[in-house]
């Protein structure tokens, strides 16, 4: 577990500390509203892929524990970024005074080239603004994975509790933290003689919570980013569970709300000459929803799982592991 949370916290700070927030503060140039439009179209994709990662991989079968059977569960999550995802449209943007002879800029998954925009005063000085980057080729295999602990125990009637936590850790200053519980339900109980056959049914659903706090400035500590993200899913799952091999599917419907903010005292100076302070810059909410369906496979070997399946939503998502169940 300790050596999982390491590479949980390594590779969120990896790429928080690269490109996603280091050089953000620097759009603060701009008006607020032209800032807040740059930020949220630069951002957007990462809660998304953060959302589909949170709701992934909760259950490699439809079959549930014994009564105080457990499992231990290592895996990884890695929604593919789509094209759409790694450019946005500035003239949709509708910016109040920026302009750009580029038409398009990269999100955070989208190319690492910058973006100029300019803003002229009314005295005829002009001022230009670096949009940053995207993460371009440091994507693996066009996808941001996430790993994760998880841990199912098998409760009354027939449900599985699952819990996912890693506490909050403080790392080349991000500071992360990620919690997660659900429920998975047997519904083939209530059918019968159908609880005799290797068929499995149940329902599941999930809560999580994850959030990062990046400090921005090593000689400002109040200058710092917060990026919480809350997913819940709920879906039916099916399964046909042999003694070597299960096949498991579902369908279901999941939800993700993002608060993104930007915090502290921002001194901005201007090319006209003067300067501006700002306290709290930037703040927003998003939230997405949407139906997936998941297909995917587990080995069985006595108590060692070797799962994998294939969620199609949003961002289509892998997800793979293993696990350690008995009962």
């Amino acid at each position: 577990m300790k050596n999982l949370i390491i590479l949980i916290i390594s590779f969120t700070t990896a790429f928080s500390s690269a490109q996603l927030f280091d050089d953000l503060e620097k759009i603060l140039a701009a008006t607020t509203e032209d800032a807040q439009l740059l930020a949220d179209a630069y951002v957007e994709p990462l809660g998304q892929s953060l959302s589909y990662c949170l709701n992934a991989g909760w259950a490699s079968s439809a079959k549930t524990h014994k009564k105080f059977g457990f499992d231990i569960t290592l895996g990884v999550t890695s929604p593919s970024v789509s094209d759409a995802a790694k450019s946005f449209s500035i003239n949709a943007l509708n910016l109040e005074q920026l302009t750009s002879t580029s038409t398009s800029a990269s999100t955070v998954f989208g190319a690492k080239n910058n973006t100029t925009f300019t803003y002229t005063f009314p005295g005829g000085s002009t001022q230009f603004i670096e949009m940053p980057g995207g993460l371009g080729d440091d994507l693996v295999m066009n996808s941001l994975p996430t790993p994760y602990a998880q841990v199912g125990l098998g409760l009354f009637f027939e449900t599985d509790l699952m819990v996912r936590y890693v506490p909050k850790i403080k790392s080349q200053g991000a500071k992360f933290g990620l919690f997660g519980i659900g429920f998975k339900h047997n519904l083939v109980q209530y059918f019968g003689v159908m609880d005799k056959l290797p068929l499995n049914v149940s329902a599941l659903a999930s809560y999580s919570k994850m959030s990062l706090e990046y400090q921005l400035s090593t000689t400002n500590p109040g200058q710092i980013v917060n990026y919480d993200v809350d997913t819940f899913t709920i879906q039916a799952l099916g399964s046909l569970d042999f003694t070597f091999i299960s096949i498991v599917g579902g369908f279901g419907y999941g939800k993700g709300d993002v608060a993104f903010d930007m915090l502290g005292d921002y001194t901005i100076s201007l090319a006209d000459g003067t300067s501006k302070t700002l306290f709290n810059p930037l703040g927003s909410e998003s939230s997405y929803t949407g139906t997936h369906a998941m297909i995917g496979a587990r080995v069985n070997l006595f108590f060692l799982k070797i799962f994998a399946n294939y969620t199609i939503q949003g961002f289509n998502t892998l997800n793979a592991g293993v696990s350690v169940s008995f009962r």
